[in-house]
C-alpha cells in the first residue's frame, strides 16, 4: 500500500468514527419504532376484543333482563314485544329441550331463510346444553349484515335461539382506523374476516388460519392482494373469535423509513465531503513526502546538487524540506571533504602494504584475484606493476592451490616451493572468509615468511637432540658412581646428603634429556603404540596409589572419581601412564597445601574421556593453548623454574598418536582442569 493510499485511508477512517456510532444508533432507533409500531397493533387488538367482549356481555345481560320470572314467554304476543323491543334481533324463536322449534317470528327473509329451525345437531345448542350457559358464534355476513347465532337456556328446560345484528359493534370496530390502509376486522379461526360493506378480504384466508395457529401474536410478513402488511390479533375470551388488526407495511413503516433516509442521505453526505477533504488534505501531505523521497535517492545516488522544491501550504512542511536541503548541502560539502580524506588514507594504507614484507592476498571465492601487495606478487610469480586480468586462469589455479594447501595444513605453518621453485618457504599462514553479506565476498590470506625462524628452531633442536644424546652415556657413568659412593663405607651422614643431592640433580637431569629424546622421537613419527585392553579401574587406581603418599606429604587432598567410564578400554598402558604423570606432576608443583586434586574419568560418545583438575593459581585464558607448546616452561608464584616444559607437549604427542585429543580449561584463580580422551573398543 502506497504511502498516500494509507494516509487517505488514515484521514477517512477517523471521520468515520463518529459515522459509525451513528449509524448503529439509526438501527437501534428504527429497530424500537417498528417494534413500538407493532405493540401499537397488538394494543388495538386488544381493545378492540374487549369491545367485542362488552358486547357479547350485554346481549348476555339483555337476555336475563328480557323476561319477568313466570311469565308466559311462550306466545307470539311476548315474541313480537321482545322484537320490537330489541331490534338488533332480527330472528328469535324458542325451541323444547329436544332443541326442535315450537315457535319463531322476526324479518320475513331471515324466516324464510332458517324455515323451519332444527338445531338439535347445533355445536352451539350442544355447548348450551351441556354447560347451562348462554352460547354466542357463527358469525357470518348475511344481506351483507353482520349476524352471530346467540342460544339462550331458559330456567323451563327450554331454548332462546336468536340471529343478532351487530352492526352496530363492527361501525365502532370500523371507526378504529390505522392510517389510510389500516383498521380493526373480525375473524373466525378459519381465516375469514368479517368486514361491512362486503369489501375485499385484505389477506388470504389460509394465511390467516396459520397466522392464528402460530404462537407468535403480531407479524410483519402478511401478504395480500396489493401489498404486504404487518398486523396482530387478539382473541376474544370465551368465543372461537379473533379481534385482528392490519395496516399496509409501506405506511405503517412510511414515517421510520423516511426518517432512516434522510439520516442515512445525511451521513451519505457528510462521508462524501470528508472523503473529498481527505483526499486533498492527502495530496498537500504526499506531494512534499514525494519531493523528500526523489531528494533522498538523489541523495542515495551521490547526487548533492539537485535541492528539493520548497513550496507547501502546511508551514512544518515547508520548514522540512528547507531543513532536507540544507542537509543535503552539508553533505555535500562533507563529502567532498571525506573523498579527499580517503585518497589520502588510501595513499597510506598502500604505502604500509608495499613496505610490509609479509603476502597478502585478497581474492573471490573463485580464485580470482582482487588485490595482491609487492611480496605476495612475488610470491605468485608476477611483476611489478604487471595489472590484475579477471581472467587469468594460471593465476587463479596458483591462488586456488594456496587455499587448498592451507585447507589440508593442521595448523598455520605450511612448506611450498619458494618463488621460481627455487628451494623451499616455511610460511606462516592466515586466512579468513570475508561475511557473504559484503557486495562481493572473498577469501583474504596473509603469509609471514618464516623460513629462517624454522631453520633456527630445527637448529637448536638438532643441537638439543645432539647435545641430549652425547649427555647420556657421562650421565649414566655418573650415576653408577653415586650408587658405588652410597654404598661405600666410608660415607659419614653428612657426605650422604650430598651425595643425596648430586643423584637427585642428575636424576632430574637424566629425565630432562629424556623427554628431549622422547619428542623428537614422536616427532619423527618413529614412537608406534602398542594397543592393548587395559582394564580403567585397575589402571587408575594404580596411578592413584603411585601418587597418594607424594599428596598427603603436602598436605593435599587427593581423590580418584571413575564416574561412568567402562570397565575396559584400549591403549598403550606404558604412553599413558607417562601422560597421567606429567599432569599429576604439574597439579602437584601448582596446588597450594590445603587445596585439592581430582583423577576423573567418564564415558563420552565412545571414547573415555579423563580429566585431572586442581585448586591452583589457573592460567589466564590466553595462555591455555601455549602450554601444550614445546619448551613453554609453567611455573608457580613460589617455584623456580625446573626442566624444559616438554611434560604437556608429550602428553598431547601421545594423546594425538592414540586418535585421542588433549585440552585444558582454566581461569585465573580458579585452578585448571585437563582433559584428556582416547578412543573406547
Amino acid at each position: 500500500m502506497t504511502l498516500f493510499n494509507r494516509l487517505l485511508l488514515i484521514i477517512f477512517g477517523m471521520g468515520l468514527v463518529p459515522i459509525i456510532p451513528t449509524a448503529c444508533f439509526l438501527f437501534y432507533y428504527q429497530s424500537v419504532a417498528k417494534n413500538n409500531i407493532q405493540t401499537l397493533h397488538e394494543n388495538m387488538a386488544r381493545m378492540a376484543s374487549v369491545m367485542i367482549s362488552h358486547k357479547t356481555d350485554e346481549l348476555n345481560r339483555r337476555m336475563y333482563t328480557m323476561w319477568e320470572p313466570g311469565a308466559d314467554y311462550l306466545s307470539r304476543a311476548a315474541l313480537k314485544k321482545t322484537l320490537d323491543r330489541n331490534p338488533e334481533f332480527l330472528f328469535m324463536a324458542f325451541t323444547g329441550p329436544d332443541g326442535r322449534e315450537i315457535l319463531s317470528a322476526g324479518a320475513p327473509e331471515i324466516k324464510r331463510l332458517f324455515g323451519y329451525l332444527d338445531i338439535s345437531r347445533n355445536e352451539l345448542f350442544k355447548r348450551a346444553a351441556k354447560t347451562g350457559q348462554p352460547a354466542l358464534g357463527e358469525f357470518e355476513l348475511l344481506y351483507n349484515l353482520p349476524i352471530c347465532r346467540l342460544i339462550y337456556p331458559l330456567e323451563s328446560g327450554h331454548y332462546a335461539f336468536a340471529v343478532v345484528n351487530l352492526r352496530d359493534l363492527f361501525i365502532k370496530l370500523a371507526m378504529q382506523k390505522m392510517g389510510a390502509t389500516g383498521g380493526v376486522f373480525v375473524a373466525d379461526p378459519d381465516g375469514r374476516v368479517f368486514m361491512l360493506g362486503g369489501d375485499p378480504r385484505p389477506v388470504d384466508q389460509n394465511e390467516l388460519k396459520m397466522f392464528f395457529l402460530s404462537r407468535f401474536r403480531s407479524s410483519r410478513e402478511l401478504s395480500g392482494r396489493d401489498a404486504d402488511y404487518i398486523g396482530s390479533y387478539s382473541k376474544v375470551p370465551g368465543f372461537e373469535l379473533y379481534a385482528l388488526t392490519l395496516q399496509a407495511r409501506w405506511e405503517a413503516f412510511r414515517g421510520i423509513n423516511l426518517m432512516t433516509s434522510l439520516i442515512m442521505f445525511f451521513l451519505l453526505g457528510i462521508s462524501t465531503v470528508f472523503y473529498f477533504s481527505a483526499l486533498l488534505l492527502s495530496r498537500r501531505l504526499i506531494n512534499p513526502v514525494g519531493e523528500l523521497i526523489e531528494g533522498a535517492k538523489r541523495v542515495s545516488a551521490q547526487n548533492f546538487k539537485v535541492p528539493v522544491g520548497e513550496k507547501s501550504d502546511i508551514t512544518e512542511i515547508t520548514a522540512l524540506l528547507k531543513a532536507f536541503n540544507a542537509m543535503m548541502r552539508e553533505m555535500n560539502r562533507y563529502h567532498g571533504l571525506q573523498v579527499e580524506k580517503m585518497l589520502e588514507e588510501k595513499q597510506k594504507v598502500e604505502l604500509l602494504i608495499s613496505l610490509i614484507h609479509d603476502a597478502i592476498i585478497l581474492s573471490d571465492l573463485k580464485g580470482e584475484l582482487l588485490y595482491a601487495n609487492a611480496a605476495a606478487r612475488v610470491l605468485l610469480g608476477l611483476k611489478d606493476g604487471e595489472p590484475l586480468l579477471q581472467e587469468d586462469e594460471p593465476l587463479r589455479r596458483k591462488v586456488c592451490a594456496l587455499v587448498q594447501l592451507k585447507a589440508k595444513t593442521k595448523g598455520d605453518v605450511m612448506e611450498m616451493p619458494g618463488p621460481g621453485g627455487r628451494g623451499k618457504k616455511v610460511y606462516r599462514v592466515s586466512m579468513q572468509v570475508l561475511s557473504s553479506k559484503t557486495s562481493r565476498p572473498g577469501i583474504f590470506m596473509v603469509l609471514r615468511d618464516i623460513t629462517l625462524e624454522a631453520e633456527i628452531q630445527r637448529l637448536k633442536e638438532e643441537l638439543f637432540h645432539s647435545v641430549a644424546h652425547d649427555l647420556r652415556a657421562p650421565l649414566l657413568t655418573m650415576q653408577g658412581y653415586i650408587r658405588l659412593l652410597e654404598n661405600s663405607r666410608a660415607v659419614t651422614e653428612k657426605s650422604s646428603g650430598y651425595i643425596a643431592n648430586i643423584k637427585n640433580s642428575s636424576s632430574r637431569l637424566f629425565e630432562m634429556l629424556e623427554n628431549i629424546l622422547d619428542i623428537a622421537k614422536m616427532e619423527a613419527g618413529s614412537v608406534k603404540p602398542h594397543l592393548a585392553e587395559i582394564k580403567t579401574a585397575e589402571f587408575l587406581g594404580g596411578v592413584f596409589e603411585n601418587f597418594k603418599a607424594l599428596f598427603e606429604q603436602k598436605n593435599v587432598k587427593f581423590l580418584f572419581e571413575p564416574g561412568s567410564a567402562p570397565a575396559v578400554f584400549k591403549g598403550d598402558e606404558r604412553l599413558l601412564k607417562r601422560v597421567f604423570d606429567n599432569l599429576l606432576s604439574n597439579a602437584y608443583k601448582f596446588t597450594p597445601a590445603g587445596g585439592t586434586v581430582r583423577l576423573c574419568a567418564e564415558s563420552e560418545k565412545g571414547s573415555v574421556s579423563f580429566c585431572v583438575s586442581d585448586t591452583g593459581p589457573g592460567i589466564p585464558g590466553g595462555r591455555l593453548k601455549m602450554i601444550f607448546e614445546k619448551y613453554r616452561q609453567l611455573r608457580g608464584p613460589e617455584e623456580e623454574q625446573q626442566g624444559f616444559g616438554l611434560g604437556l607437549a608429550i602428553a598431547k604427542k601421545i594423546a594425538e598418536i592414540h586418535n585421542g585429543r588433549i585440552w585444558a580449561e582454566s581461569e585465573t584463580g580458579a585452578g585448571l582442569k585437563v582433559f584428556f580422551t582416547v578412543p573406547g573398543k
